[in-house]
């Protein structure tokens, strides 16, 4: 276990990957919540049937065109989803851009920090934009 972070535990790693034997990859402190917020991010809601209020269903804007307002309300849920479903992190912005002239991409840049007393940390997660 991370010792910068014991607050934080261990999980298995996403996806899930096993070991030569019979045991699981698991992951530990800064890296399980950067792997949490992936999963937040990208689970629609619904799909969890004990949760179906769980995730940020940043899916169901695939097909919008990329606008302003799509990538505001993109950044919007993405940040309400995270306030709401990882109580270990403060997040300080959350900001969902077009990816410069790839007409398909938007790149959400989450930044957050593990607690008040840690400096910032960014994660961007990039989505595409399905074509009809």
């Amino acid at each position: 276990m991370n010792s910068d972070y014991p607050h934080l535990g261990a999980g298995w790693r996403f996806p899930v990957t096993w070991t030569g034997g019979r045991a699981a990859l698991t992951t530990s402190g800064e890296q399980t919540v950067a792997q949490s917020i992936g999963l937040i991010v990208r689970t629609a809601l619904g799909e969890r049937v004990m949760r179906p209020d769980f995730g940020a269903d940043a899916g169901r804007h695939v097909f919008e065109p990329r606008t302003q307002q799509t990538c505001y309300r993109l950044g919007f849920e993405v940040r309400q989803a995270l306030l709401r479903f990882e109580p270990r992190i403060i997040v300080d912005r959350v900001e969902a851009i077009p990816a410069g002239t790839d007409e398909n991409r938007i790149d959400v840049t989450v930044e957050f920090r593990i607690d008040s007393h840690r400096r910032p940390v960014n994660l961007v997660l990039p989505f595409y934009r399905e074509e009809r």
